[in-house]
């Protein structure tokens, strides 16, 4: 099928789920009169602007993650990413009509009505519109990067920002504000990149020659990262349900939690079609006349997940333009509440710590995803040492992003930096540890100790400089979006500093090593000394009647940076002993 006759094709079927799409936003919004006061083309448009926005990204995504990591010929990719650039554009259209109805309901002033944009700067400066904004140009620098060349290394880069896309689209969601916003928003984040991944790919994937199309090689790549997107979907899909829901009664009671319930169905029927799959994987798609037949049974069971998936965004265009059930029950009291969105956690001692977790999806998804490529099938052999150091990345990253450092890092200044420099060591220097070097930058630090050490040394002073900026340090409280990049940064900056240790002469490791050592003693230190709370309107107004003093437990927190810098040294140093005792 020539690519012209599948997109015209399509259009019966985007016709199909968007009517689809706003049925079920009509049924989830019943009287609501915010959608009312918005008028008809704001109460149709918006299910019709997400669904499409939503299909474009997730075939922006997915297209360019299968060309960047799984087709090789250049004119698989150059077919790939032209549909990509093509998505990317109509993301962007989506993406300014969605922003357009978002500011009709919002606003409860109709398209085309007199007053209608007369407040848009007003929009445009809340948390909402922001995001909106956010995701309308991240995907115009989509489209952009799109059509500027047809390497691997491009794909990759315009997967990268069309990621950014969907971390826009997730801060967008229903929770903003209350107690649930971190985890529905990190779900919401996993939810996105996952669909996109899952069905942009396989949608790429039936436009390419049959060659490359029925390529076991790639199909098997592709098939791994299905099922990780399912586990990823069916994990963030049923969690996201669960925090919107007041009592289970809504199962029956709420049109909104019913379309989600459906959704759960659509997935469940998904993985069925994805174990079937998978089995003709098994069989093989030969020549001959048992290979024909499961090939024929394969493309048949591609585009029936290809409809399914269809409809799973459909419905969820529905739930995003419709409000969830209303919240019971009372805000969290005091200004602990009223800064982080959760109530004031009791006095720390050992007991009550361990007692303490508020599980993070995002970390928890990104652990999983870690672990799963680090298993997939195609796999090379690696050394039990390299996976026993990407477990316990793996396990700390959770520990640390879910436990009572994630808990208590939102009231106390000892707390928030513990959990950034542990993200950074050990978790983020175990899995740079275990990771497989990239061939660049092999070839820019090898042998080059200076510029190794110079890598170690960034993402220390990236950090140390969101924490030294007033701004960023609050935002990174303030916004779950910037808390998320910024614990990244730390994971970041360990995986570097193993990598630039590792691709260090031998006899300068050390060195390199020193470098992140000697910058974290000096932030103890500096945390120590300093009279300057950090956050001081953060961290100094959280009404706590325990550890009143917020001063000194951030001098408490230079403390545990500096016990930490001293077991690393130690552990590091015994290490070298170790290896030097060997090799002598």
């Amino acid at each position: 099928m020539t690519l012209r006759r599948t997109l015209l094709a399509l259009l019966p079927a985007l016709a199909v789920l968007s009517l689809l799409a706003v049925l079920a936003a009509e049924a989830a919004g019943g009287d609501n009169l915010v959608l009312l006061d918005a008028g008809p083309l704001a109460r149709i448009g918006a299910p019709v602007a997400a669904n499409l926005a939503d299909l474009a990204a997730a075939l922006t995504l997915g297209g360019a993650v299968v060309a960047g990591w799984l087709l090789r010929e250049e004119a698989d990719r150059t077919r790939a990413l032209g549909i990509v650039a093509g998505a990317a554009a109509a993301t962007t259209l989506a993406r300014g009509a969605s922003l357009t109805f978002s500011y009709a309901i919002a606003t409860g002033q109709p398209v085309g009505s007199p007053r209608f944009g007369s407040d848009l700067g007003v929009f445009l400066a809340t948390e909402l519109g922001v995001w909106l904004l956010c995701g309308l140009l991240a995907a115009a620098a989509t489209t952009t990067v799109a059509v500027l060349g047809t390497s691997a290394a491009l794909a990759r880069a315009v997967a990268v920002l069309s990621s950014v896309v969907a971390f826009s689209a997730a801060m967008t969601g229903h929770a903003a504000g209350d107690e649930t916003h971190e985890i529905a928003t990190s779900t919401m984040l996993v939810h996105l990149l996952a669909v996109g991944i899952w069905l942009g790919g396989l949608a790429v994937l039936q436009v390419l020659t049959d060659r490359s199309r029925d390529d076991v090689r790639v199909l098997r790549g592709y098939s791994h990262l299905a099922l990780i997107c399912w586990i990823a979907l069916a994990l963030s899909g049923v969690l996201a349900l669960v925090v919107r829901m007041n009592t289970p009664a809504e199962l029956l009671t709420s049109a909104y939690v019913q379309i989600g319930l459906g959704k759960a169905v659509v997935l469940l029927l998904l993985g069925l079609l994805g174990a079937l799959q998978r089995r003709q994987l098994a069989t093989g798609l030969g020549t001959d006349s048992e290979g024909r037949r499961a090939l024929g049974t394969y493309r048949r069971l591609a585009l029936l997940e290809l409809a399914l998936m269809g409809l799973a965004v459909a419905l969820a265009a529905a739930m995003s333009s419709s409000p969830p059930p209303e919240e019971e029950g009372t805000p969290p009291a005091g200004t602990a509440g009223t800064l982080t969105g959760y109530p004031l956690p009791p006095a720390p001692d050992l007991v009550t710590v361990l007692g303490q977790w508020r599980p993070d999806p995002f970390g928890a998804a990104l652990a999983c995803v870690l672990l799963l490529l680090w298993w997939r099938p195609s796999a090379p052999p690696r050394p039990r040492g390299r996976s026993l150091q990407l477990l316990l990345g793996a396990a700390a990253l959770v520990l640390l992003t879910s436990g009572p450092l994630n808990v208590y890092g939102k009231v106390l200044v000892s707390a928030h930096v513990l959990q950034h420099v542990l993200l950074l060591v050990p978790a983020g220097v175990l899995l740079g540890c275990a990771m497989t070097i990239p061939p660049r930058l092999r070839t820019l630090l090898e042998g080059r100790w200076p510029l190794a050490a110079l890598l170690a040394a960034a993402g220390p002073l990236l950090l140390a400089a969101c924490y030294i900026s007033p701004p960023l340090l609050r935002a990174a409280l303030d916004s779950h979006a910037a808390h998320l990049a910024l614990q990244l940064l730390a994971l970041a900056a360990g995986a570097l500093i193993a990598l630039a240790v590792r691709l260090a002469p031998a006899p300068r490791r050390a060195w390199v090593a020193a470098v992140p050592l000697l910058l974290g003693a000096a932030g103890g230190i500096a945390l120590r000394s300093t009279e300057r709370l950090l956050a001081a309107s953060w961290f100094g107004a959280t009404g706590r009647t325990w550890r009143a003093d917020a001063l000194a437990d951030q001098q408490s927190a230079g403390t545990l940076v500096l016990v930490v810098v001293v077991l690393i040294a130690l552990v590091a140093g015994g290490a070298a002993l170790r290896n030097r005792g060997r090799r002598g």
